[in-house]
């Protein structure tokens, strides 16, 4: 199982290489959306086959393997993610838009680089409960700290008090993988907030004419 993983993990990220640096990134939006969602899907295809075809002994005994290996799989819909929003962005025509509306398509742009890491980060929430039943996930403050069966609204809703550290309110993480994730959200918030004010200032002034 381990050199199985370990495979998948090599061949995971040479293919997403392969598609990072695909020349068809610069053909149409229907290459760009398959080219994103590629290297996800690969990994989740090994998870899932993985789950399905391995022994419940095996699993158990390779379980953190499993979601270090989720977890990569996962971290790949971010720098794919920045990729597609680069293309969409240097492909506006910025010297025909307005300043107002360029302040505008700015916002916009910047609010849907935030919730697209919170709404990421939310479904990994979901999946990494939906795998670990009740040893991995949230206990609710209403309900005298016992853990609960986490749904999308209750996953995004953590998953943004996370990225803007607002602190756990009425819901607390257990498990180190849960741990884990609340810790990876809050570096990856910093670093996303740095690249959207990096993209903000390219749309704003990059295109600029003197």
């Amino acid at each position: 199982m381990g050199i199985l993983l370990c495979m998948q993990t090599i061949l995971l990220l040479i293919f997403w290489y392969y598609c990072f640096r695909h020349k068809k990134w610069h053909n149409g939006w229907r290459e760009k959306i398959i080219l994103f969602l590629l290297p996800f899907a690969l990994g989740c295809i090994f998870v899932g086959c993985d789950l399905h075809i391995m022994p419940t002994n095996h699993l158990r005994i390779w379980h953190d393997e499993l979601c270090c290996f989720s977890t990569i799989t996962v971290l790949l819909l971010l720098p794919q993610w920045y990729k597609l929003m680069w293309l969409l962005l240097i492909s506006m025509p910025v010297q025909e838009i307005s300043e107002h509306t360029r302040l505008i398509i700015t916002i916009i742009f910047s609010c849907i680089m935030v919730i697209a890491v919170i709404f990421f980060f939310a479904l990994y929430f979901l999946w990494i409960d939906s795998m670990n039943g009740y040893t991995q996930g949230l206990r609710s403050a209403l309900m005298n700290y016992q853990p609960i069966l986490l749904d999308f609204p209750t996953a995004f809703f953590f998953s943004f008090s996370c990225y803007f550290c607002l602190g756990f309110s009425i819901y607390h993480p257990y498990g180190f993988w849960f741990y884990f994730l609340v810790f990876l959200e809050c570096l990856i918030a910093l670093l996303n907030n740095g690249i959207v004010l990096v993209y903000a200032f390219q749309f704003l002034f990059g295109k600029r004419k003197e």
